[in-house]
């Protein structure tokens, strides 16, 4: 066997990038899968028995002697349409199901419709393609069996040639990055004073109604959980004090002391709109810049 046979010899499987446990999950939901399609395309020869059971035993359905005791008069409809459409939505489901774990999983956002659009058959536009273009898709739809390496492969793909985590972290720098910068006027919306981050802008809000409610904008939503990651190393893990500010919940006070935090001591809101983020030391702040918000825009 020559270089060029053993190269051609050699199979890359998606499941040789992903974890035991990953692979367990796509196996197991690829079988559910194929099993629901086998199934409902056997139901579609048992309905069809059944209508002719009725047919033979009722006769024509338009005499007066004829009832249909096949429609349901609460609940569940079935006909051969009904279940044909079932089996194509499916493959949209499978594909749907698999890259929602995966962004789950290791926290990035792989978007679903571009792996559905790259894995399932386009659909022809029922105004201006034949009925023969539609009939060739629904038959391309109805022997279509997708397999999870696919998706996976679409996946991977779509991370540009980075890891899970190498994108994960990817996309948290780019929404703290948006959300420190004004991309317009190519500067920063922050400024560095000793150990503190400075954010000068419309990074909280103020009101004042039968007591003080403090909110941070979603702007800040985001630069909060690029900090959490920085002081846990962990994705959508929030120290005591991060959870409210980037819920939905507002404060009594201006001040949030980070009391179980090593890196970074407290927020601080003020009226006109700017956050003041107070690390334990000038470094801290420093290298937050650096990792997560950025130095160029």
């Amino acid at each position: 066997m020559d270089l060029l046979e053993k190269f051609a010899a050699v199979e890359v499987k998606a499941d040789n990038r992903i974890s035991e446990k990953d692979k367990f999950y796509c196996e197991q939901h690829q079988a559910a899968y194929k099993a629901a399609v086998s199934m409902f395309k056997e139901l579609i020869f048992v309905w069809a028995d059944m209508q002719k059971q009725q047919d033979e035993l009722l006769g024509d359905k338009q005499g007066t002697f004829y009832h249909n005791y096949l429609v349901a008069r609460d609940g569940l409809s079935i006909s051969e349409d009904a279940i044909k459409k079932h089996i194509e939505a499916l493959h949209s489901d499978f594909i749907g199901t698999v890259v929602h774990y995966f962004n789950a999983t290791y926290h990035v956002t792989v978007s679903v419709s571009d792996v559905k659009e790259a894995l399932l058959p386009k659909e022809p536009d029922r105004w201006r393609d034949s009925k023969e273009a539609m009939r060739e898709y629904h038959k391309q739809m109805q022997s279509l069996s997708v397999r999870y390496s696919d998706i996976v492969d679409q996946i991977i793909l779509r991370l540009d040639g980075r890891s899970f985590a190498e994108q994960a972290f990817q996309e948290l720098y780019e929404k703290c990055h948006n959300a420190a910068w004004n991309t317009y006027k190519q500067e920063p919306e922050f400024e560095r004073k000793k150990d503190t981050i400075r954010f000068s802008g419309y990074f909280c809000k103020h009101e004042c109604w039968m007591r003080d409610q403090w909110t941070v904008q979603d702007s800040m939503k985001n630069i909060l959980c690029g900090l959490a990651h920085y002081e846990t190393g962990v994705h959508n893990l929030f120290p005591l004090g991060f959870s409210d500010l980037i819920g939905y919940r507002d404060s009594e006070s201006d001040l949030v002391e980070f009391t179980t935090c090593e890196k970074v001591k407290h927020l601080k809101m003020f009226k006109n709109g700017r956050v003041d983020l107070k690390f334990t030391s000038e470094r801290y702040a420093e290298e937050f810049i650096e990792k997560y918000l950025g130095t160029v825009c």
